[in-house]
């Protein structure tokens, strides 16, 4: 799934829980153009849940994980990178 942008107001698990389950989703590989300090602090405590860079983006982790969300500006990137 693409998004305009992923972030959260503060680094609680919780928001990050909520916003998955307004996608209807309860895991999902998290990849941003850059590390965002909030939603990867959040994060940090749920084990279904990764938040990655463009950078840090394996093959691993994308079939690992049912569901993969991305910015519209990681998306770019992985252009970017492919050509």
């Amino acid at each position: 799934k693409v998004v305009e942008s992923l972030s959260i107001d503060a680094p609680k698990t919780k928001l990050l829980v909520e916003k998955l389950k307004q996608m209807g989703m309860s895991d999902a590989l998290l990849i941003t153009d850059s590390l965002d300090h909030n939603l990867h602090l959040s994060s940090r405590n749920l084990h279904n849940v990764m938040v990655v860079d463009v950078d840090h983006a394996d093959p691993v982790s994308l079939i690992k994980f049912r569901n993969v969300i991305l910015t519209k500006k990681a998306v770019a990137k992985f252009e970017e990178l492919l050509k």
